[in-house]
């Protein structure tokens, strides 16, 4: 990172921690000399020092409920998608986009000339060419698997991470 970049990177940070304190922020495009952010950056640590934040939490953290799941017919597998790419209402790159593609969705059933079937929501079954389509895989935890289990009750695809 260079120079420039590290000073606006900490210049984010300063105001960022400033405001929760109260300070006003620099107004936008404005341009602080190294003296203001050394001043803000001390500022902002006498501030800590008098005021220590405490993230703490007390007591238990309440689970959520666990959704109602409804199954959904045919066998759904998760799949690793890639992000952004349009699904169709038909396995055809001229039909309507019916949605974009996330990082990894429901897919399911057999193939039809080169599209995998996307689970969109419980009312609406997309289309994806299969060379946007992968196997499963969590790059930052590779040991995690996911399931289709069904879909909510309003209507959004329930995976399960595990």
């Amino acid at each position: 990172m260079g120079r420039l970049g590290f000073s606006a990177a900490i210049a984010a940070i300063v105001v960022g921690a400033g405001c929760a304190y109260g300070q006003v922020p620099p107004k936008p495009g404005q341009v602080l000399t190294r003296q203001q952010l050394e001043q803000l950056q001390k500022e902002s640590d006498q501030r800590l020092k008098a005021h220590p934040l405490n993230l703490s939490h007390s007591g238990p953290i309440a689970s959520m409920p666990n959704p109602k799941v409804y199954p959904i017919k045919g066998l759904w597998v998760c799949k690793d998608l890639k992000q952004f790419e349009p699904i169709y209402a038909r396995p055809n790159v001229h039909s309507r986009i019916v949605a974009r593609s996330m990082w990894f969705e429901g897919v399911g059933g057999a193939y039809t000339h080169g599209f995998a079937r996307v689970l969109v929501n419980k009312n609406l079954i997309g289309y994806i060419p299969l060379k946007y389509v992968s196997p499963f895989h969590d790059p930052y935890s590779p040991s995690v698997t996911c399931q289709v289990m069904g879909v909510q009750a309003n209507g959004i695809p329930a995976l399960n991470l595990h």
